[in-house]
């Protein structure tokens, strides 16, 4: 049984959410709160197993909440919020996920699959997405649709479905993000997903290049290789 808090300061969304998860057998509402104050006093009390945590309440910012509590003692996250740009947070607390409002079945559903697959003991949960900055707007990028990435400069391009999202972060820490998603280095400024590789053809001294579903080609180092071997043969 999944013990879920909510703290949301409109009681029709409140009410909207419980009558959602009332659909989901294997949830527990153990409570409920309208500000940050009492928000704070159920976390503490309750010690949920999971909390949808409004962004923004009228006596504080719902993350605030989360930073409070001792790390083992938090419990996971979906964050609800109003506007895509104040969806920073739920990433930079390792949110299971966040849902724009309102928030539908179907994404509410989404949400809670993933809040299972973390409590399922021994399991390696992956990010469904990537959150990329441009200006103003943060894009949310599915990694199943991400190809490849490449560094550039500074930053990393992502390729997907044929657009390039741009992303500041040092491609090891990323490799690492996306490991359990199936990526794989290949050169030293180069991530593949295993699965959108159609075939490698060889090059000299045990070098080699990827060709992606996309038709780009990718060079492989031999430094890196045998782990793309080791994924395409499994």
């Amino acid at each position: 049984m999944i013990r879920t808090a909510i703290v949301e300061d409109v009681p029709l969304a409140r009410e909207r959410l419980r009558r959602m998860l009332a659909a989901h057998d294997d949830v527990r509402i153990v409570g409920e709160a309208g500000d940050a104050a009492g928000g704070a006093a159920l976390l503490r009390s309750a010690e949920p197993d999971l909390v949808f945590l409004d962004v923004t309440l009228p006596d504080g910012e719902g993350p605030n909440l989360v930073r409070a509590l001792p790390a083992e003692a938090r419990p996971l996250v979906v964050f609800l919020t109003a506007r895509a740009d104040h969806a920073l947070p739920a990433f930079e607390l390792e949110a299971v996920d966040y849902l724009l409002k309102p928030a539908g079945e179907a994404e509410l559903a989404r949400a809670l699959d993933r809040v299972r697959r973390r409590l399922a003991p021994g399991a390696e949960e992956s990010e469904s997405h990537v959150t990329v900055r441009n200006g103003r707007r943060l894009d949310l990028v599915p990694i199943d649709r991400i190809e490849h990435v490449e560094v550039a400069g500074h930053y990393l391009c992502l390729h997907a479905d044929g657009d390039v999202h741009l992303l500041r972060e040092p491609l090891a820490a990323f490799a690492e993000r996306l490991r359990p998603a199936g990526f794989v280095r290949v050169h030293r400024s180069a991530l593949v997903r295993a699965g959108a590789v159609r075939a490698l053809v060889e090059r000299r001294n045990g070098d080699a290049e990827a060709e992606l579903a996309s038709g780009a080609r990718i060079p492989v180092s031999r430094t890196y290789r045998a782990e793309l071997d080791a994924l395409l043969k499994g």
